[in-house]
Protein backbone atom coordinates (compact mmCIF):
# COMPACT_ATOMS: atom_id res chain seq x y z
CA UNK A 1 0.00 0.00 0.00
CA UNK A 2 1.35 3.36 -0.76
CA UNK A 3 1.57 5.58 1.87
CA UNK A 4 0.89 9.18 1.46
CA UNK A 5 2.81 12.11 2.59
CA UNK A 6 2.51 16.22 1.63
CA UNK A 7 -1.54 16.82 1.83
CA UNK A 8 -2.13 13.41 -0.11
CA UNK A 9 -4.93 11.13 -0.16
CA UNK A 10 -4.67 7.77 -1.86
CA UNK A 11 -8.16 6.70 -2.70
CA UNK A 12 -10.06 3.93 -5.38
CA UNK A 13 -12.31 5.58 -7.67
CA UNK A 14 -16.21 4.21 -7.15
CA UNK A 15 -17.32 3.83 -10.25
CA UNK A 16 -21.20 3.38 -11.12
CA UNK A 17 -22.91 -0.18 -12.51
CA UNK A 18 -23.80 0.35 -16.11
CA UNK A 19 -26.22 -1.60 -18.11
CA UNK A 20 -24.89 -3.75 -20.61
CA UNK A 21 -25.24 -2.23 -24.66
CA UNK A 22 -24.14 -4.57 -26.41
CA UNK A 23 -21.51 -2.68 -27.42
CA UNK A 24 -17.99 -4.28 -27.31
CA UNK A 25 -15.42 -1.42 -26.30
CA UNK A 26 -11.84 -2.48 -24.68
CA UNK A 27 -11.77 -3.68 -20.49
CA UNK A 28 -9.36 -0.72 -19.73
CA UNK A 29 -11.39 2.68 -21.94
CA UNK A 30 -12.82 4.93 -19.07
CA UNK A 31 -15.49 7.29 -19.81
CA UNK A 32 -16.03 10.18 -17.33
CA UNK A 33 -18.24 12.85 -18.60
CA UNK A 34 -18.92 14.54 -14.50
CA UNK A 35 -16.91 17.11 -13.12
CA UNK A 36 -16.86 15.15 -10.23
CA UNK A 37 -16.26 11.59 -9.00
CA UNK A 38 -16.83 9.61 -5.98
CA UNK A 39 -14.07 7.82 -4.31
CA UNK A 40 -13.33 5.72 -1.24
CA UNK A 41 -10.88 7.08 1.35
CA UNK A 42 -8.24 4.34 1.32
CA UNK A 43 -5.35 6.25 3.12
CA UNK A 44 -4.47 9.68 4.55
CA UNK A 45 -1.26 11.29 5.22
CA UNK A 46 -0.21 11.53 8.98
CA UNK A 47 -0.28 15.45 8.95
CA UNK A 48 -4.01 15.87 7.52
CA UNK A 49 -6.12 18.10 8.43
CA UNK A 50 -9.57 16.08 7.26
CA UNK A 51 -10.12 15.17 11.11
CA UNK A 52 -13.43 14.46 10.18
CA UNK A 53 -12.40 12.22 7.03
CA UNK A 54 -11.75 8.59 7.57
CA UNK A 55 -10.45 5.84 5.73
CA UNK A 56 -13.00 4.20 4.23
CA UNK A 57 -15.31 7.21 3.55
CA UNK A 58 -16.37 8.25 0.31
CA UNK A 59 -15.39 11.63 -0.96
CA UNK A 60 -16.56 13.83 -3.40
CA UNK A 61 -13.37 15.08 -5.78
CA UNK A 62 -12.63 16.84 -8.85
CA UNK A 63 -12.40 14.23 -11.70
CA UNK A 64 -9.43 16.04 -13.64
CA UNK A 65 -8.16 16.31 -9.94
CA UNK A 66 -7.87 12.87 -9.58
CA UNK A 67 -4.05 11.25 -10.16
CA UNK A 68 -2.52 7.87 -11.31
CA UNK A 69 0.34 6.62 -9.82
CA UNK A 70 1.78 2.90 -11.73
CA UNK A 71 4.98 1.63 -10.00
CA UNK A 72 6.38 -1.81 -9.45
CA UNK A 73 3.20 -3.52 -11.13
CA UNK A 74 0.62 -1.65 -8.75
CA UNK A 75 -1.70 0.94 -9.63
CA UNK A 76 -2.64 4.10 -7.32
CA UNK A 77 -4.57 7.02 -7.13
CA UNK A 78 -4.07 10.15 -5.29
CA UNK A 79 -5.92 13.37 -5.30
CA UNK A 80 -4.59 16.25 -2.70
CA UNK A 81 -6.56 16.94 0.32
CA UNK A 82 -7.36 20.22 -0.33
CA UNK A 83 -9.61 18.97 -3.59
CA UNK A 84 -12.23 17.37 -1.62
CA UNK A 85 -15.39 18.94 -1.74
CA UNK A 86 -17.43 17.03 0.41
CA UNK A 87 -17.74 13.52 1.80
CA UNK A 88 -20.87 11.11 2.67
CA UNK A 89 -21.73 9.51 5.72
CA UNK A 90 -21.31 5.99 5.75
Amino acid sequence: MLSPVNRYLVVEILTEEKKDSGVLIPEDYKVNNSAFSAVKLLAKNSNSKLEDVFVGQNLVVPSHMIEEIALFGETHHVVLENNVVGYFDN
